[in-house]
């Protein structure tokens, strides 16, 4: 479902023929009647479908193992089976197992390991079962589940039954809290398990899933004959990305070299009528693996495989191992490759690391959204970077905050493409803020950190690894952009000047916005005798800057190759100034005693008020107020009162105002 929100690509049916309209706005048909039944469920007492919160007892126990025994009837769109769940508890005293299955799903008996049937009751979507005797933290049970139901009659159901051209497909589509549909599970993303999955579809169907494949044989269902395919995930899954899908595939296998004389199985599912098609356009799959394991560490399933299932889905799903990926997209042209590449990123970020819960899943669309950036980096041109993220510059879609709300009880809410596009905008910032090599080095030590490692993890325990290697703490950074609507709007304005014999350049930076943002922003000022690329902090309402230039300056651009989210409103040059451009260095030296010099300087002749506040804001101490020269100039403060008695020890505050031009900087003063 969410993959379909990244990639909003709008397919139009035109004489029989599938065509792109825009190859940035994917909505498909499953995901049409998903967006009807999201609707309907508004005004249905099913409500409980949405954002469902996990209960006491889920909270106390932790999945270990799902061994998934399943058959699908596709002509009835049923599904029927056993599952067993291998949990162990997380509480002192467990008297009794909430499990989640969808009131589509009849359940149809359940048994514990070596012993009498419990007793159990199903409602309100939940199993609950009663332990014949609670168990103690660190206990294990094994629950073993037999059920059937028609997914399909879900409000919002997780497994489909679609045609492709010829092809019948079955496909799950379990994100985020859709898997409970189809199969009982404890269905949030912060409990993982290994699966032993069994799968049986009618003969002439491959059942492809997750992992290693395990076996295929004969067997019988409702008295007909049927395939199983067995397969097993041997590294920790959450219950979203357990995937299905069936169709009559042609397999096209490839093969990934990661070490002398190692390599992983490429395995590719492919309808009969895509297989020209997929050639082509699945030939970066190799090249691809190994960018990334070269950017961020080996891919992380090395040990089982990695391929694509292509199914009737509108976009791609990052299911583990086995990305599902819409068979419109496979068109020989390459027209797609940013699709595949977002889903293929998800195997580190999003598979192997899971957000913990839904309010953080920018951390596994984020980064894949940017790595889609990263690869046509990789590939293209210069400047590729730069305008691929323009084209994921894109407010108007953004609905709220990147970290979501998680009182909000629509699942669409926390697929916003805020998450995506602007969540790798922010990747994009803090790789400029951090420089390259300290960025990346971050990220592959986040990857790579066993707390998350084949585990999960939120926004704070990403911010820690990356404030390790920035050596500072990025709490600013991270708390305007992850939870701000806005963005930062420049007014800029520059001049060119001689001050002491020597040329400089007066910069001038107002923020538009009701509150400042604090960014570095990178400066280029052009003079006669070449360039001068700088970095100037910018957190206050009104910013005024002098630099030397050595030259006379011709032209002052202001992150001139765009990397901060921001509008520049207003770029004024030196010969229509709106107001004076002034400037105030920091005091030296500072922290002071007795007394600090102040510099400061002015672009053309002014009135100037220069002053000294306490934390509070009360005026301490006015050093200057009259008219100035062009220029630079200097003056002491003595650390006195407007009084003439010593101001005590403290935190102070000079001001510069001429016109509408004001800018502070932070004294203090010790006794």
């Amino acid at each position: 479902m969410k993959k379909t929100l990244f990639a909003a690509l709008t397919l139009l049916l035109s004489s029989g023929a599938l065509k792109a309209q825009d190859p940035f706005d994917i909505i498909h048909e499953d995901i049409v009647q998903r967006m009807d039944a999201m609707r309907a469920a508004r005004s249905l007492e099913r409500r409980m479908l949405l954002m469902p919160d996990e209960t006491p007892s889920q909270a106390g126990y932790d999945v270990i193992h799902y061994g998934i025994d399943i058959a699908i009837d596709r002509t009835a769109q049923l599904v029927a089976g056993r599952v067993s769940i291998l949990l162990e508890s997380l509480a002192d005293s467990l008297h009794s197992i909430d499990i989640d299955a969808d009131p589509v799903l009849s359940i149809e008996s359940i048994s514990l390991e070596g012993g009498a049937d419990p007793l159990w009751i199903h409602e309100n979507g939940v199993v609950t079962v009663e332990l014949r005797s609670a168990l103690a933290a660190g206990e294990r049970v094994t629950i073993e589940i037999a059920y059937s139901g028609h997914p399909s009659l879900s409000t919002y159901p997780g497994l489909f039954f679609r045609t492709s051209g010829t092809s019948p497909v079955v496909y799950s589509l379990s994100e985020p809290w859709s898997a409970r549909t189809w199969w009982p599970c404890k269905d949030y993303p912060d409990d993982k398990a290994i699966f032993d999955i069994r799968i049986s579809v009618e003969q002439g169907l491959t059942a492809a899933s997750n992992g290693s494949l395990a076996g295929v044989g004969d067997t019988t269902c409702w008295g007909l004959p049927y395939t199983c395919h067995s397969w097993r995930e041997k590294y920790p899954m959450p219950t979203y990305l357990f995937s299905v899908a069936a169709s009559d595939y042609v397999r096209l296998d490839d093969h990934f070299v990661h070490a002398p004389g190692e390599t992983m199985l490429i395995t590719n599912y492919v309808l009969p009528s895509k297989v020209a098609q997929a050639l082509e356009d699945f030939n970066i799959q190799v090249p691809a693996l190994e960018f990334f394991s070269s950017t961020f560490g080996l891919y992380p399933f090395v040990d089982e495989k990695y391929g694509v299932a292509l199914c009737g889905i509108g976009g791609g799903m990052e299911h583990q191992t086995l990305t599902s990926y819409g068979a419109a997209f496979v068109m020989g042209t390459h027209q797609y490759d940013y699709l595949w590449i977002h889903e293929l990123s998800h195997q580190w970020f999003g598979d192997m690391v899971t957000c913990s819960d839904w309010t953080h899943i920018w951390l596994n669309e984020g980064w894949a959204s940017y790595c889609e950036a990263l690869w046509f980096e990789h590939v293209g041109a210069p400047g590729t970077l730069r305008s691929y993220m323009e084209t994921r510059d894109t407010p108007w879609s953004w609905d709220g905050p990147i970290l979501r709300d998680p009182s909000v009880d629509d699942p669409w809410y926390y697929f916003n493409r805020v998450v995506y596009h602007k969540g790798a905008w922010v990747l994009h910032m803090l790789r400029r803020v951090m420089g390259d090599a300290p960025f990346f080095a971050a990220a592959r030590d986040y990857l790579e950190d066993p707390r998350f490692r084949f585990s999960f993890a939120d926004t704070d325990d990403m911010r820690g690894i990356f404030e390790e290697h920035y050596g500072a703490p990025l709490d600013w950074f991270f708390d305007e952009w992850l939870t701000r609507t806005d963005r930062p709007s420049y007014s800029l304005v520059w001049d060119g000047c001689a001050a002491g014999g020597a040329e400089h350049a007066a910069i001038a930076v107002e923020q538009l916005q009701a509150v400042p943002y604090a960014m570095p922003v990178d400066f280029r000022i052009t003079t006669l005798s070449g360039t001068i690329d700088t970095v100037l902090w910018i957190d206050g309402a009104s910013e005024s800057f002098h630099i030397a230039a050595g030259s006379p300056v011709l032209d002052v651009e202001m992150d001139p190759d765009h990397w901060v989210l921001r509008n520049i409103s207003e770029t004024v040059t030196g010969s229509v100034p709106p107001a004076p451009i002034a400037w105030l260095e920091q005091n030296v030296p500072n922290p002071f005693n007795p007394s600090t010099r102040i510099r400061f300087g002015i672009g053309a002749d002014a009135h100037l008020n220069i002053s000294i506040y306490d934390v509070s804001g009360a005026l301490v101490a006015t050093l200057a107020d009259g008219a100035y020269p062009a220029g630079r100039h200097e003056i002491v403060w003595d650390g006195r009162t407007a009084a003439g008695s010593p101001a005590s020890s403290g935190v102070y505050f000079c001001r510069l105002k001429t016109g509408r031009v004001s800018v502070d900087r932070k004294l203090v003063l010790l006794r």
